[in-house]
């Protein structure tokens, strides 16, 4: 599957403070999946209940996803299990230092494309403990649920 395919994407994150889920984010929407045997990119619209709306790009391959995200709070972040990825978070109010430690990556992609990607990463900001993250993304060729 090298060339470009429409892809129905299913995308949930969890905050966990203590053990506890405190909060959760779903996001339903359409994007763009390119790729084949073992490396993918994924190119999707995040957009926020404030309207306000990122471009995020996806790439998938050797063990690693890494996660580029555009617009007024924008960050690039790698997941590699085990590893650290130390980067920033640009917001309005200017940058701050961020870390992100993968303690969970793992994902799957058939033919149609068909597949999902599962994280579980620690974020610290300003070199302090934010909280730990999960996400789920899910995908399929749109149209075919």
């Amino acid at each position: 599957m090298k060339k470009e395919q429409q892809v129905l994407l299913s995308v949930m994150g969890w905050t966990h403070d203590d053990d506890e889920p405190s909060d959760s984010v779903r996001l339903l929407t359409t994007g763009t999946m390119t790729g084949e045997k073992d490396a993918w990119r994924i190119d999707y619209t995040e957009t926020q209940p404030d309207n306000e709306s990122h471009d995020v790009t996806l790439t998938i391959g050797g063990g690693v996803v890494t996660m580029q995200r555009t617009g007024q709070y924008a960050t690039s972040m790698v997941f590699e299990q085990g590893h650290r990825f130390e980067g920033n978070y640009r917001t309005p109010y200017g940058d701050l230092a961020m870390g992100v430690y993968a303690t969970h990556v793992k994902y799957q992609v058939e033919d149609g494309p068909v597949g999902e990607v599962n994280l579980t990463y620690q974020l610290d900001l300003q070199g302090q403990f934010a909280a730990m993250h999960e996400l789920r993304i899910r995908f399929c060729p749109a149209g075919k649920q």
